[in-house]
C-alpha cells in the first residue's frame, strides 16, 4: 500500500473536473465483437467422407458474444432448442470442439501503447486462443474469469491480424477427471453419464436440472477486446465504507493501479458528478506493476440508499481520474455507490438453542420479501437490456425488496446489479456452487479462489449487495441427503470429501471475502441447517422442502416458518400462449413426449395431482384447464406461506420463494415463465408482499380464523376494517367493525374465532368471510373461506363486460360482477403478453377495469377478432375430479 496525501473536499475549479470529464483518456479500448465467423472442428482422424459429413464445416457468421447454439439456430442448422422433443437431438452439439474466428487491423492508438492487453471477459469454458497462429493462451478453464492476454509485440499493424478460438467439449475435456477422481463425487442435477460439471468451472445448470435442459454451450459469451495504455491504468477501485448515516456517508477509495514502468508521478483524484467538488486527490510515485492508493473522502449531509418500500435508493456518481505529472489524463473509471449500511443481524435469544436472522438496513429492522432467481435463458447472451429491465421490473411491481442469485447459475452481469441498485432491490449473492461435492486438488483450489477474487472485486462496489454465500444445500446435501451411504464412502474417502467442503465454504471463499469485502459478511452455505435438524426452525436460514418433495400440505408453511425462509416452492405450468409458441398442437397434451420432456422433475406430474385433487378440481380433459389450475393451485399454496411467515414476525423476518423466473418453458417452480409471462404467483405475490395487508389464517387443527394486519411501513397504520359474512350472491349475514391500529413495521392479531361462531348456522361451502376497509390510507380487501376452493358451492359465473381498443396492442375490458367471481382470467386467441390484473376476486355488484395486452398489433377487424374469454373458478368447481397419476413420469 503506497502512502499517499490526501485531502477530503479540496476545492477545486469546475473546469478542471469538466475538463477531465470531457476529456478522452490515454488509455484506448478496441472491441473486437464484429466480423466473427464459426465451424465444427476437423477431428484428425477423420476421413474425407466423415469431414465432408460434419455439420458445420465451413466458416459461417457468428455472433460475439453469443454461444454455438444460437449461432447454429440463426443459420437454420438446428431447429429452435425449446421446442417440443429438439433437446435429445441437440445434445451432439455439446460434444463436438467449435472453432471461432476473426480479422481485425490494430488500431493506431493501440500500437502505439506501452501494454497491449486482447481481454476476454468471458469464454465458455474450455479454449485455446490464438493470436495470428501464435498460441497466446492454453488451456482457459473457467466460465467466469476474465482473460487478460499481453499481445505487444505480436499485434501487426497496418495489416488484418487473426485472431482464432478453439472451444473443446465441456463433458469430453472433463471426463478423465472425473474418471481418474479417486472418490466419485454426486450432482443429481447433472444428467451426465458421468458427473462431470463438478469438475468444470461453468454454470451448473447448463448440465441440466430439475427446471432447465441440458445444453452444453460454448463461445466467446461475454465481450472481447484490445485494451492500451503507457503509463499507468485503473486496474480497480474500492470504495471501503465508514460512517454511513445522514449525517455523512465516508468512504476510502482504495485506487489500484497498474504503472508501465517504475518511477511514474501521477496524481489520482476522486470526483463527483457534477464537476463542483472533488473528494479527494493524492500526488503518488507509482513502482512498476501494482499499486494500491487510499484516499478517504466524505459525504456531508447524504441521502441513503434504501431498498423497496423503505425510500429512495439515491446513488452518487463518482469518477476516479489518474493524471501525468502535466494534468493529461491518462484513465478514469467511473462508478455508482450508495450511502447505506445492511446487517445480517444473527443474536441468541429466548427460544431456545434459536438465534435471529435479521437484515437491518441503516437501522431499521426489514422484513424481506423476495424470490430466487436463476439466470434467464439457457443461451445466456440472448438476455438483453430488455429482458433484464422487464425482470427487475417486475420484481419491483411485486413488492419485492431481495432477490436471491442462486449458486447453480452465473455471477451476474454488471447490468443485473446496475438495475438492482437503481430499483432498491437488495441481493443475496451465492458463489457458484449448487447441490453437489467438488473436487479438492491445488489447481481446482486454485481455480476457485482465482474466480472468486474476480467477482468479488467486480460487484462489492454495488450498494445493493447485500451478503455473499458459498455455495446453495451444499451443508445441507452432507448432512441429510444420504451419499456417504449411497456411494459407499469409507471413513478415509468421508474425511477426504468433508475436507473439500471446508476448505472451499469455510477457507477460501471465507478468506476472499474477508480481504476483498471486508464490509460484508459471509454466510458458508445456504441453509444453515436441513429441514432434518431441529435447529432449521429457530436458527439460520432455512429451504423448506417438507412441502412439495416430503408431500406435506400446504398449512405446514405457517405452521413451520423458520427464522428467514428463503427457498420453498411449488410447481406448476407455464401459461398457454406460451407453450401455444413453442408446441405443435398436437404436442399439448398433459402426457406428450414433449411435455413429459419439460417436465424436469420424475414426481413434478404425481405430486402436482396429488395436491390439486386435495384442493381443487382435478380435470384433465382440456390442457388449457389444467395449465389454469396448476397455476392457481401454486398461488394458493405459496400464498400461505408468504402471507404465513409475514404473520409470524418477528420470529421470522423474511420469506423469498423459489423461484422468480425460468430459463426454458419448463413446468417448474417459477411465477413468470420463460417467456416473462406472469403466471397467477406473480399475481399473488404483488397482493400477498404488499407494504400493508390484511391476511386471513386458518388454523386447521381448530378450525378457527385469524385475521392480521400487517405493515413494512415506518409510521403506524390506523383505520377501520368492516368484517362481514356473506353468500355468493352478495346477501349479508351479519356485520361488524374493527378498529386497526398497526404498530411501525409489525403486525396485529385482529381477530381470532371458530368457524362455528362466524358462520352462525349457515352452509361453509356457501359462504364468505369479508374483511374489507382502508387502514393507513391503503384500500384493502382479505376473503376467507371455510372449506377448500374445489368444495364451495360456487354459482354459475354471472357478470357484464365490455371490451374497448385503447392502444395498438392493448384492450380495456371493463367486468361487472353480478354474484361472486373466483379467481379471473381473461384468455385469448390472440398471444397475450401480461394483463393488468389476473387471477382475482370480485364481490357482488363490484366493477373492475383490466388492461390486456398483446404480443402483436390488434387486427383490422378490432376487438372482436382477437377472441377474448373470461374463465373463473365458478365453472370448474363441483365437477368429479380425475385420478391423480400414482408413478413418476419420466
Amino acid at each position: 500500500m503506497l502512502s499517499a496525501t490526501s485531502l477530503a473536499m479540496v476545492s477545486c475549479h469546475t473546469t478542471d473536473v469538466a475538463q477531465l470529464l470531457a476529456e478522452s483518456p490515454q488509455r484506448s479500448e478496441q472491441t473486437l465483437t464484429e466480423g466473427w465467423v464459426f465451424r465444427q472442428a476437423a477431428d484428425p482422424t477423420d476421413t474425407l467422407a466423415a469431414q465432408s459429413a460434419r455439420s458445420v464445416p465451413d466458416w459461417l457468421s457468428a455472433t460475439v458474444p453469443g454461444v454455438v447454439h444460437t449461432d447454429l439456430l440463426a443459420h437454420g442448422l438446428i431447429p429452435e432448442p425449446f421446442a417440443g422433443t429438439t433437446e435429445p437431438d441437440l445434445q451432439w452439439v455439446g460434444d463436438q470442439t467449435w472453432e471461432y474466428r476473426m480479422e481485425f487491423t490494430p488500431a493506431a492508438d493501440i500500437l502505439d501503447k506501452q501494454v497491449q492487453e486482447l481481454v476476454f471477459k468471458g469464454l465458455d469454458t474450455y479454449a485455446d486462443v490464438y493470436l495470428n497462429d501464435s498460441l497466446v493462451l492454453g488451456g482457459a478453464d473457467n466460465m467466469f474469469l476474465e482473460w487478460r492476454i499481453s499481445v505487444a509485440g505480436l499485434l501487426r499493424p497496418d495489416t488484418l491480424n487473426t485472431l482464432h478460438v478453439v472451444f473443446h467439449p465441456a463433458y469430453q475435456t472433463a471426463l478423465p477427471m472425473a474418471q481418474a477422481w479417486p472418490v466419485k463425487l454426486p450432482n443429481d442435477n447433472d444428467k451426465g453419464e458421468w458427473k462431470t460439471s463438478v469438475f468444470t468451472r461453468k454454470a451448473p445448470y447448463h448440465f441440466g436440472w430439475d427446471w432447465g435442459p441440458r445444453y452444453l454451450t460454448a463461445g466467446v459469451w461475454r465481450p472481447v477486446y484490445l485494451d492500451a495504455y503507457s503509463t499507468a491504468a485503473i486496474e480497480n477501485v474500492q470504495f471501503v465504507r465508514g460512517r454511513q448515516d445522514s449525517l455523512q456517508g465516508d468512504f476510502t477509495a482504495r485506487v489500484t493501479v497498474t504503472a508501465a514502468a517504475e518511477q511514474a508521478p501521477v496524481r489520482i483524484i476522486v470526483a463527483d458528478s457534477t464537476g463542483r467538488d472533488i473528494y479527494a486527490k493524492a500526488d503518488v510515485m507509482l513502482d512498476g506493476g501494482e499499486n494500491t492508493v487510499e484516499l478517504p473522502f466524505s459525504i456531508t449531509h447524504p441521502k441513503l440508499w434504501w431498498p423497496n418500500g423503505l425510500g429512495k435508493p439515491n446513488l452518487y456518481t463518482v469518477h476516479t481520474f489518474v493524471t501525468d505529472k502535466s494534468g493529461r489524463l491518462l484513465d478514469r473509471n467511473t462508478q455508482r455507490i450508495g450511502v447505506r449500511t445492511i446487517r445480517l443481524v444473527q443474536e441468541p435469544d429466548s427460544v431456545g438453542e434459536g438465534e435471529s436472522f435479521q437484515f437491518v438496513v441503516n437501522g431499521i429492522q426489514t422484513f424481506i420479501k423476495g424470490a430466487n432467481y436463476i439466470p434467464q435463458d439457457a443461451f445466456l447472451p440472448r438476455v438483453d437490456t430488455a429482458r433484464y429491465e422487464r425482470l427487475i421490473e417486475t420484481a419491483v411491481a411485486s413488492n419485492m425488496n431481495m432477490l436471491r442469485v442462486w449458486g447453480g447459475g452465473i455471477y451476474e452481469e454488471d447490468l443485473f446489479f446496475d438495475l438492482c441498485d437503481e430499483q432498491g432491490l437488495m441481493v443475496w449473492e451465492d458463489f457458484m456452487f449448487a447441490c453437489a461435492f467438488y473436487p479438492w486438488d491445488t489447481a481446482f483450489l486454485n481455480n476457485v479462489e482465482r474466480e472468486a477474487v474476480y467477482n468479488v472485486r467486480r460487484l462489492r462496489n454495488h450498494p445493493s449487495l447485500a451478503l455473499w454465500c458459498g455455495n446453495n444445500e451444499i451443508d445441507e446435501a452432507w448432512n441429510h441427503w444420504g451419499y456417504q451411504a449411497l456411494y459407499a464412502w469409507d471413513s478415509t474417502e468421508q474425511a477426504q470429501v468433508k475436507h473439500g467442503i471446508d476448505t472451499i465454504f469455510r477457507g477460501i471463499l471465507a478468506d476472499v471475502v474477508a480481504r476483498e469485502d471486508s464490509g460484508r459478511q459471509y454466510h458458508p452455505s445456504s441453509p444453515m441447517y436441513g429441514r432434518g435438524n431441529p435447529l432449521s426452525q429457530i436458527k439460520g436460514d432455512v429451504h423448506y422442502w417438507g412441502v412439495f418433495h416430503d408431500e406435506e400440505p400446504f398449512s405446514v408453511y405457517k405452521d413451520k416458518p423458520g427464522r428467514f425462509s428463503n427457498e420453498y416452492g411449488f410447481v406448476s405450468l407455464p401459461c398457454y400462449d406460451t407453450y401455444r409458441e413453442y408446441f405443435r398442437p398436437d404436442e399439448m397434451w398433459l402426457y406428450s413426449p414433449a411435455m413429459k420432456l419439460h417436465q424436469k422433475t420424475p414426481k413434478g406430474y404425481r405430486l402436482l395431482e396429488q395436491y390439486m385433487v386435495r384442493d381443487l378440481p382435478l380435470l384433465k380433459e382440456d390442457f388449457r384447464t389444467y395449465v389454469y389450475l396448476s397455476q392457481l393451485l401454486q398461488a394458493e399454496g405459496i400464498k400461505i406461506a408468504m402471507e404465513g411467515q409475514r404473520s409470524k414476525r418477528p420470529f421470522n423476518q423474511g420469506t423469498m420463494y423459489w423461484q422468480l423466473n425460468d430459463c426454458y418453458p419448463a413446468i417448474s417452480w417459477s411465477s413468470m415463465d420463460s417467456r416473462y409471462r406472469w403466471k397467477a404467483l406473480q399475481y399473488y405475490a404483488v397482493r400477498s408482499y404488499a407494504p400493508t395487508l390484511l391476511s386471513f389464517e386458518r388454523v386447521d387443527s381448530s378450525a378457527t380464523a385469524v385475521l392480521w394486519a400487517i405493515t413494512d411501513k415506518q409510521a403506524p397504520q390506523a383505520g377501520e376494517v368492516t368484517l362481514r359474512l356473506q353468500d355468493f350472491a352478495g346477501k349479508v349475514v351479519w356485520d361488524s367493525t374493527l378498529r386497526v391500529d398497526v404498530p411501525a413495521n409489525a403486525n396485529r392479531e385482529l381477530l381470532r374465532a371458530a368457524d362455528t361462531t362466524l358462520l352462525r348456522g349457515q352452509a361453509a361451502a356457501q359462504m364468505a368471510l369479508v374483511a374489507e376497509g382502508v387502514v393507513g390510507g391503503d384500500t384493502l380487501r382479505s376473503i376467507y373461506w371455510f372449506v377448500p376452493l374445489k368444495d364451495l358451492q360456487l354459482p354459475k359465473a354471472d357478470y357484464t363486460v365490455t371490451y374497448r381498443q385503447t392502444g395498438p396492442r392493448s384492450v380495456a375490458a371493463t367486468l361487472t360482477a353480478r354474484n361472486l367471481l373466483k379467481s379471473v382470467l381473461f384468455e385469448a386467441e390472440a398471444l397475450q403478453d401480461n394483463p393488468s390484473d389476473a387471477y382475482f376476486d370480485m364481490l357482488p355488484g363490484e366493477t373492475r377495469t383490466i388492461t390486456l395486452n398483446f404480443t402483436e398489433p390488434i387486427p383490422a377487424t378490432g376487438v372482436d377478432g382477437l377472441g377474448i374469454s373470461l374463465r373463473t373458478l365458478n365453472d370448474l368447481v363441483g365437477r368429479p375430479s380425475a385420478v391423480p397419476v400414482s408413478q413418476n413420469v419420466q
